[in-house]
């Protein structure tokens, strides 16, 4: 049974490349544009594992990932944004909403 992977990243060179990385992988990459959608699709069909851009529209990837921890449902999944949009002033925004 392939696992699912939510991306949310409103750049689609981004999410085209992540679809290619996981093609021959047993993964359904699934992905949005924004953090509205993220989080529609969290609450609808929860995945296995988030990737959240952190400077996406609607809500950023913290507001996706603080969403995602202070929920019961949602909590034990793991996420992740990539690290080049992890600046030193953020790191502590990252580390509070479980990034």
């Amino acid at each position: 049974m392939p696992q699912t992977l939510l991306l949310a990243d409103d750049s689609v060179t981004i999410q085209r490349v992540i679809e290619l990385t996981f093609a021959d992988e047993d993964i359904d990459v699934v992905a949005v544009s924004n953090g509205d959608q993220a989080i529609a699709r969290l609450d609808s069909v929860p995945p296995d594992i988030v990737l959240v851009d952190v400077g996406m529209p609607g809500k950023t990837g913290y507001e996706v990932a603080a969403y995602m921890k202070q929920s019961p449902r949602l909590s034990h999944i793991p996420r992740g944004a990539p690290h080049r949009r992890l600046r030193t002033g953020r790191r502590c925004q990252g580390c509070w909403c479980g990034l």
